[in-house]
């Protein structure tokens, strides 16, 4: 498998990565070889190709691909974000890294608005610090604004409307805010959307009880973005004998929107999958959803800010089992489920989990194999197993030690 690479060994100079069939938007390339050279990469080339005097390392067998971005994760290994200390977040790295992602948003469930801060705090701090673990460019806010209905097992307690005030607390920290999902029917949803826009925040739907006009409203000002599909979702309703589109099928009649699904096996069997796929297409990425509960056993408890939840049965419930706590699979761990699901080619696939993702937080320097884009990559055996990462040509990982100048 190769050596342990120290998190402080130097990215500079050029070396070639090759070995794996490398998988970018469209191809999967045999004797190709990404070719590295100061943290970011310079070519994706014919090994044949390769400039002499650069030292290529053959990484084995496998797939190589961009590294794998989550915009929607709450934890890992028994660790939240909300708890809000380095501790944690260096924890949920480890596991993200191991499970082949290399961007992350940390995201916040509904909790209190002075508790949210105090975690957009700490984030912004742990940012800061050049710590070890996927890129973090900001948190997903999921709430606090969110329908009662279509709550799921966000704390009800702690929801609020966008009209009450509380946006401004929430908004004095937007440089640590990456996203922020709320329900585009409540009070204030509109101006809501318009300030996240200007704050340069990607405004999204989710856990929302009101129809397509009321999504139609907050995307003509900016909103651009719909979380997992089919969950926290309303459907069509009726008014006498109208029947009156909902969130659903709005979210996968649009041309526009990107969308995520949560592609645990869980949340949503394999038609749905399906489905969510025929509509959205190319909008569509995976997320994990993943809370503290990913890597636990069976009967293992876990918080999400002041919610206590269970595992059972591979994924997170509430304590009354009449709703999901979120995922217990990493993202990684997702692909083949969803390769079993929906049947594309590879490089679809790993689309959802790269370059759509990236055009969903409007990330513009990952997601991609080519020039100029941060060398995060992510290697897979044959399996679609993760084996390793590499964040900005580093390897944090393993890989492999052959290494030769050309």
């Amino acid at each position: 498998m190769g050596h342990t690479v120290s998190a402080s060994a130097a990215s500079s100079g050029r070396t070639a990565y090759a070995g794996p069939e490398i998988v970018t938007g469209h191809d999967v390339l045999s004797d190709h070889a990404v070719l590295v050279s100061d943290g970011r990469i310079e070519a994706v080339l014919p090994r044949a190709q390769l400039p002499s005097g650069v030292r290529v390392t053959d990484l084995g067998p496998g797939y190589l691909t961009a590294g794998l971005i989550d915009v929607h994760v709450h934890g890992a290994a028994g660790r939240g974000y909300h708890e809000a200390t380095p501790e944690a977040f260096a924890s949920i790295g480890t596991a993200l890294l191991a499970a082949g992602v290399t961007t992350a948003l940390p995201t916040l469930a509904s909790a209190p608005v002075p508790d949210l801060s105090t975690a957009l705090d700490a984030l912004e701090a742990f940012r800061g610090a050049s710590a070890i673990g996927p890129s973090l460019p900001g948190a997903h806010l999921e709430g606090p604004y969110f329908s009662h209905g279509q709550r799921g097992a966000q704390d009800s307690t702690a929801l609020r409307v966008p009209s009450d005030g509380s946006v401004e607390m929430l908004l004095e920290r937007a440089d640590a805010i990456t996203m922020m999902s709320f329900a585009p029917e409540l009070d204030g949803a509109v101006h809501l959307t318009e300030r996240l826009v200007a704050a340069g925040i990607v405004a999204a739907a989710g856990h929302t009880d009101g129809t397509a006009d009321d999504l139609a409203r907050c995307e003509a000002v900016g909103l651009s973005h719909v979380i997992h599909v089919f969950s926290g979702q309303s459907t069509t309703l009726r008014r006498g004998p109208w029947r009156v589109p909902g969130m659903l099928e709005a979210t996968l009649a649009s041309d526009t929107l990107t969308v995520e699904m949560i592609a645990d096996g869980k949340h949503l069997p394999p038609l749905l999958m399906r489905l969510a796929h025929r509509g959205a297409g190319d909008r569509l990425c995976l997320v994990s959803d993943a809370t503290a509960g990913a890597g636990l056993p069976e009967g293992s408890r876990y918080e999400i800010a002041t919610t206590s939840y269970d595992v059972v049965d591979g994924v997170g419930m509430t304590l009354e089992r009449d709703s999901f706590g979120g995922s217990t699979t990493l993202l990684g761990h997702m692909l083949p489920i969803a390769r079993d699901a929906l049947g594309l080619p590879l490089p679809d696939l790993i689309t959802m989990v790269t370059s759509v993702p990236a055009r969903a937080a409007r990330l513009p320097d990952v997601g991609h194999l080519l020039p100029g884009y941060r060398a995060d990559l992510t290697l897979f055996d044959h399996d679609l197993v993760p084996r390793a990462v590499a964040l900005r040509g580093t390897w944090h990982t393993t890989a492999p030690t052959e290494g030769t100048i050309r």
